[in-house]
């Protein structure tokens, strides 16, 4: 397994990524990639009718399905996204605070398979599925 420190440096580079920067994202606890993410509805965020964009459902989706798998990849091993599905249930007005959480529903030796939601406050606004391969890093 990785250490905390190459999590932690990979964690970082996934959020520098400069989309991920600009659109604000961030985990909801510092240091801790399992606990999901966070995303303010702001101007970068919403679309013409003033709600998240429903494109960035999937990105959210799979940044935080990416996150929670991290620890539990061998550390010579990497994942990389072979499929996803994403719904948005229902709109989060401007101003709103975006939470994600994901979890692995199976983790193989050559395959991981996720689950992920996003939620504004107590209620559920999107839900998603990932597969990943588990790729040699």
């Amino acid at each position: 397994m990785r250490t905390p420190d190459q999590i932690a440096d990979l964690v970082d580079t996934v959020l520098s990524l400069p989309l991920h920067r600009d659109l604000g994202i961030a985990l909801t606890v510092p240091g801790d990639p399992t606990s999901g993410l966070t995303l303010e509805v702001g101007e970068a965020t919403r679309n013409p009718g003033g709600v998240l964009h429903g494109g960035l459902v999937p990105l959210l989706v799979d940044v935080t399905c990416f996150l929670r798998l991290l620890p539990e990849l061998p550390a010579d091993r990497h994942a990389v996204t072979v499929s996803s599905t994403a719904s948005l249930l229902a709109a989060v007005p401007a101003g709103g605070v975006v939470t994600t959480t994901a979890r692995v529903d199976r983790l193989g030796r050559t395959q991981a398979f996720l689950s992920g939601e996003l939620r504004c406050g107590d209620r559920l606004v999107a839900t998603g599925q990932v597969v990943k391969a588990v790729v040699p890093a």
